[in-house]
């Protein structure tokens, strides 16, 4: 697993110092990849969960992250792209008390993504998630159909032991129902 993780971190290191790697992860780029990916991570943990499936969860997850990060980053070079903004830390401030200026050496510089690219990092992340988990649902939809079929199967038996008398049960289960039951009185 450690061997698989080296290799995950130099593919990603060699990726990120090409051509491609650089132009992307330039102007913010890189401060927008940090921003999706804890909603990506937050996406495969309850997909995993939702889902059942482990695999469901990291391919819900990585289509979250290409997909907020994407429409983040292609938000970066319009007129709605986030700011960087300087800034000096508490301890810079005291140490440079009563000089009229911080020295550039002392800021420090953060990339503010805009209101625009927020909701687009919020928007691939629900987009992931409405696209993808239906398609890894439908197995548990068959599940909930064999169910049924378990079900009708033993209120058949139970007729069968009961001499033919069908039992009133409550719909979707077989809790038997108190009283009389509604379908009998139903068309009086």
């Amino acid at each position: 697993m450690a061997g698989l993780a080296g290799r995950l971190s130099s593919l990603l290191q060699q990726a990120a110092q090409s051509k491609v790697g650089q132009k992307v992860l330039d102007k913010g780029g890189k401060e927008l990849l940090i921003s999706s990916a804890p909603g990506a991570a937050l996406t495969t943990v309850l997909s995993t969960i939702t889902t059942g499936n482990p695999l469901a969860g990291l391919a819900i997850g990585a289509t979250d992250l290409g997909l907020s990060f994407g429409a983040a980053r292609a938000l970066g070079s319009t007129k709605l792209a986030g700011k960087y903004r300087n800034y000096a830390s508490d301890e810079d401030v005291a140490k440079y008390t009563g000089v009229s200026n911080i020295p550039a050496s002392a800021l420090k510089r953060e990339y503010v993504p805009s209101m625009a690219q927020n909701a687009a990092m919020l928007g691939g992340s629900a987009a992931a998630v409405v696209g993808l988990e239906p398609l890894f649902l439908q197995m548990q939809q068959q599940q909930a159909t064999n169910q049924m079929i378990t079900q009708q199967q033993q209120l058949g038996q139970q007729e069968v032991l009961n001499q033919m008398y069908t039992p009133y049960t409550a719909d979707g289960t077989l809790y038997q129902l108190q009283g009389l039951p509604y379908r009998v009185t139903e068309g009086q």
